[in-house]
């Protein structure tokens, strides 16, 4: 049962872990050129104290999970003060190339089909302008503080709410008997978590970079036993109906509409009948009406080719097409976390 102490000790690591990273953004934008304004119509935003009240609000849904005992308080991740520090130095440098990428003024965007032989067309770009896309080894280094400096501190307690629809889940259910698959598990942060929460459940993390996969061996080495292979979520390489538990965090918005149409069918048929397929992506347009200018303006910020159809559409729509049915929703901050059950036939 966890103790005052316990919640001492998970408030005290989530706020040191926003205040370094908000304190990375705050530099960024004294450090990068403003964006020229956007010659389109945006929605309402919210201000940064709403923001922020919402962050405050997930810790709090988290906490009370962890307190009823639904999964234990997360494994830390962080890496070692010294490589922690490493990659904050790291993220600056790289930090005007990203701008220059930003306002065209550095031209190495990487063309489809020129580089990598063998992967979709459609992976072959500079995602978000980092750096080498997802196909360098420095881009899979300095992915993660990227984006935990982006959702200042919240993009781990944002992955971390899939935990709860698998937790209720997972009750009365023998963990060393089930079979799990995180869908384009990029650095292996979630499926850290996962293993963390469920260390009986047989996990594969399956990505389409190597050198991501690379860096999730360095977490999940450290942390769980779990396979690691290169794959496509539009194709993956499991029986049919195979898998207990499929989940996906932030895949299907870098997607194609058709190959996210695909990567869903693909989920829905390698789940048992039985099993359990959560989801962890944007929210869309209407999630939250008053925030719809913030989606709006992220695709204007940073290279997102397919993100502004992803967040136009409806996850439950496509997911119906797949043979998908939503049994379960959850806002988190920027996210939306949906549970899904494969229709029966």
């Amino acid at each position: 049962m966890a103790s005052p102490l316990d919640r001492l000790s998970y408030a005290a690591r989530q706020a040191a872990r926003v205040t370094w990273y908000a304190g990375h953004y705050a530099a960024g934008l004294r450090l990068m050129k403003p964006m020229p304004k956007p010659d389109f119509a945006i929605g309402p935003t919210p201000n940064r104290a709403e923001m922020t009240a919402d962050i405050r609000s997930l810790f709090a849904r988290e906490w009370q999970d962890i307190a009823a005992g639904l999964f234990p308080a997360p494994l830390i991740l962080a890496p070692d003060p010294a490589r922690l520090l490493q990659r904050s130095l790291l993220y600056f440098r790289d930090l005007p190339k990203v701008d220059a990428r930003r306002h065209g003024r550095l031209d190495d965007e990487l063309r489809p089909g020129q580089q990598d032989a063998g992967l979709p067309e459609y992976y072959r770009q500079n995602f978000h302008f980092q750096s080498g896309g997802w196909l360098s080894d420095e881009s899979a280094t300095l992915y993660d503080t990227q984006v935990e400096v982006l959702f200042t501190g919240a993009a781990d307690v944002m992955r971390r709410r899939a935990l709860k629809p698998i937790a209720e889940w997972m009750a009365g259910r023998n963990q060393r008997t089930l079979r799990g698959l995180d869908v384009g598990c990029g650095t292996g942060r979630l499926l850290a978590f996962l293993h963390a929460a469920w260390p009986g459940v047989r996990f594969t993390g399956l990505d389409l970079s190597a050198p991501y996969l690379e860096e999730a061996r360095r977490i999940i080495g450290r942390t769980a036993r779990a396979k690691l292979i290169e794959g496509a979520a539009e194709t993956l390489p499991f029986d049919d109906a195979s898998l207990d538990l499929v989940v996906s965090s932030y895949l299907l918005h870098e997607l194609p509409a058709e190959v996210r149409l695909k990567a869903l069918a693909e989920m829905a048929r390698v789940a048992k009948p039985d099993g359990l397929i959560v989801i962890v992506e944007s929210i869309q347009k209407g999630d939250r009406p008053e925030w719809d200018g913030l989606l709006d303006l992220f695709p204007h910020y940073f290279h997102e080719p397919y993100y502004a159809d992803y967040v136009g559409s409806r996850l439950d729509h496509c997911a119906a097409e797949a043979g998908l049915t939503p049994i379960a929703s959850e806002q988190a901050f920027l996210s939306k976390v949906t549970a899904l059950k494969k229709d029966r036939t």
